[in-house]
């Protein structure tokens, strides 16, 4: 270390500083309510290597937390002083921009001749184009269905806007005027970080600024290495599924194998599945990727909350993620939804490193960050308004020494919602509920976040609602310890109505003039046996509305009548200890994965599984996904539910030949 530890601390202090106040310019001047409501965007400073040494943990979101801007650099050629590179395209940055609606700035520092940083931020543009409003469908078959690509390219020359580059995003979306203000935001933050990190050079000198820069990475680093030498040495697999690709019934499976090795620590993704014909795909080239790590970042910052958040926290890690797989797909596979895999791989990781450290981890949360979007007719005119109605996460997992979060997931808790007095005031629509689903959370010693329920009404005619990442419908978040696995969500048209109608997972839904629609999320599992859990804690929750009497004694073993002279509810000591005695006891080292996901897994049992992914790897990346589905509805069709044997698949796939 070059620096000082206490000069360290203090420029890492003014770091911080300056990564915040560009989240706080983007808060304050940006023009969605997705970005200045619900926090969808992000800001950091990079070293000239063009990794993040400072990252913000409180505004904005944190999963671009290990990426970096080496690959977008190296597309646009030399960079001067007053140059501002904007990009969406993940196929030319390895993956930093994500999807397309994530538009990308990136401003060069310079102290004189001497690059010294860059400052980035990044925000979820309204509309680049696309199939449909906001631009995402999950059924789009490739990358150019979804918007307009940007390479990474010059929006300011020396400090002059390059009006040509103007032109074509105008040109491309269906709100302009929205998407630029949201640009203009960015470009305010990035200029407000070149002032204040120059104030900082002026004040610290250019080489102890750089020294400094470095050093932090380092510390990280060292940090984050002492961490993952506390879990034991040793190979732990899990795996888990998205509900479906929404053009077949299957489910995408997702699968983690960790080795841990001292102070380091290797991740293969080569059991995932192949690349799909619709919008989940996640491009990363085979790097190593925050979206695929956030559950371990987020666990070695939670063990060190103290450690410098930047790109060091991941260089102890080390990935193997096959070309052609659903986490490193080729040209030009769709990506629109590609946070379903963020969210489902935070818990398969955590659900690997629940074999080496249970009393650590929390069960799964409801694993899904569902962006309800709401697209309305301007009145005598063509354009179109759109709005996110709200960012629906769900209940998170229970932990060993707390409650998982009601309504909000920890791997989405960067999400913010969205007023509902301010989302009446942008778009037309009615907010009629907005709220807890009682008797949802996974029970647990901890039990689960409750679920959120969302309706709407529609009162505009030729509204459009679109909900990208809805994940969660059929295979439920899985229980630890003995904690039970959480709730489904769904979809309902004109709930508590006649014309009461449960939907599928929404594409794009194209709802009449009063219509409802209702949207509710899964909630998150319990952790450690339900019995063991304070009554104390069943009866208030009852008291809340939060549970039923009949759930508080089903699942807890605790018995409660309700006083009627007092009006209130009493726990019945005598009966709860009896209750308890008899009390059905779960294997405390159980993992509850659900119904749905054993019924499946009986008849797909892992090793077949396994098999299968190995032989379509054998295939080119855009032939797999078809592969597989028509061995499955093969042996479907012949076996009906019977568990698959090795010989049954080695028969379907000389049949497929």
């Amino acid at each position: 270390m070059r620096t000082d530890p206490a000069n360290l601390e203090i420029m890492r202090s003014y770091f911080h500083a300056i990564a915040s106040s560009m989240g706080h310019v983007i808060e304050r001047t940006s023009y969605t309510t997705f970005v200045k409501e619900s926090a969808d965007f992000a800001t950091a400073l990079a070293s000239p290597e063009g990794d993040f040494y400072v990252y913000p943990r409180s505004v904005g979101v944190t999963i671009f937390l290990g990426l970096s801007l080496e690959k977008a650099l190296e597309s646009c050629g030399p960079l001067e002083k007053g140059d501002i590179v904007i990009t969406n395209d993940p196929y030319t940055t390895n993956g930093l921009a994500s999807h397309l609606p994530d538009i990308h700035i990136i401003k060069p520092i310079f102290a004189g001749d001497t690059l010294i940083s860059y400052a980035w931020s990044f925000v979820h543009c309204s509309d680049v184009g696309g199939l449909v409003p906001a631009s995402i469908s999950p059924t789009a078959s490739d990358i150019h269905q979804e918007g307009l690509r940007i390479p990474p390219v010059k929006i300011y020359r020396k400090g002059t806007l390059n009006t040509d580059v103007k032109l074509m995003l105008d040109s491309n979306s269906r709100v302009p005027h929205l998407n630029y203000g949201d640009i203009n935001a960015m470009v305010a933050a990035v200029n407000t970080a070149e002032n204040r990190l120059m104030n900082m050079v002026n004040k610290f000198g250019v080489k102890d600024v750089e020294f400094a820069i470095h050093d932090l990475l380092d510390q990280s680093e060292t940090r984050a290495r002492r961490v993952i030498s506390e879990i034991p040495d040793g190979t732990y697999s899990f795996h888990d599924y998205l509900d479906d690709d929404m053009l077949t019934d299957h489910p995408i499976r997702l699968a983690a194998d960790l080795t841990v090795d001292g102070g380091s620590i290797d991740i293969d993704f080569s059991r995932c599945d192949p690349q799909v014909k619709s919008a989940f795909n996640l491009v990363t080239n085979g790097s190593r990727h925050s979206f695929l790590l956030q559950g371990l970042i987020n666990f070695i910052i939670s063990e060190d909350p103290h450690i410098p958040v930047n790109g060091g926290i991941l260089n102890p890690v080390s990935i193997h993620a096959p070309r052609g797989s659903i986490v490193n797909p080729e040209y030009p596979a769709s990506v629109g939804v590609r946070h379903s895999i963020t969210m489902r791989m935070y818990s398969t990781v955590l659900g690997a490193l629940a074999k080496a450290i249970p009393d650590k981890i929390p069960a799964a949360g409801a694993g899904q960050a569902a962006i309800v979007v709401l697209s309305t007719q301007e009145e005598g005119s063509g354009n179109r308004n759109m709005a996110v109605v709200e960012p629906l996460g769900g209940g998170g997992g229970g932990h060993h020494d707390f409650d998982g979060i009601d309504g909000i997931d920890h791997s989405s808790g960067f999400l913010k919602n969205t007023p509902i007095e301010s989302l009446e005031q942008h778009i037309d629509t009615l907010v009629h509920r907005y709220e807890l689903v009682p008797n949802t959370a996974g029970s647990g010693h901890s039990r689960g976040g409750h679920a959120i329920r969302l309706d709407f009404e529609i009162i505009r005619p030729d509204s459009i609602v679109t909900a990208r990442g809805m994940e969660r419908l059929k295979l439920q978040p899985w229980g630890l310890l003995g904690g039970s696995a959480g709730s489904l969500g769904g979809v309902v048209l004109n709930p508590d109505t006649s014309d009461e109608k449960p939907l599928p997972k929404i594409n794009v839904l194209t709802p009449e003039v009063g219509d409802i629609v209702s949207i509710r999320t899964a909630s998150g599992g319990g952790w450690g046996l339900p019995q063991k859990r304070d009554p104390a804690l069943v009866l208030r929750e009852v008291e809340m509305g939060l549970i039923s009497v009949e759930k508080a004694k089903d699942d807890y073993g605790v018995v409660i009548e309700e006083d009627d002279k007092k009006h209130s509810f009493i726990i019945h000591e005598e009966k709860t200890a009896k209750f308890r005695e008899t009390f059905h006891q779960k294997d405390s080292t159980e993992m509850d994965l659900g119904s749905s996901r054993e019924q499946f897994e009986q008849h797909w049992p892992e090793d077949v599984m396994d098999q299968l992914i190995e032989k379509l790897q054998t295939l080119p990346p855009t032939e797999r996904w078809h592969k597989k589905v028509s061995i499955q509805h093969y042996l479907k069709e012949k076996l009906q539910d019977k568990s698959i044997s090795l010989a049954d698949l080695e028969e379907a796939w000389n049949h497929h030949a």
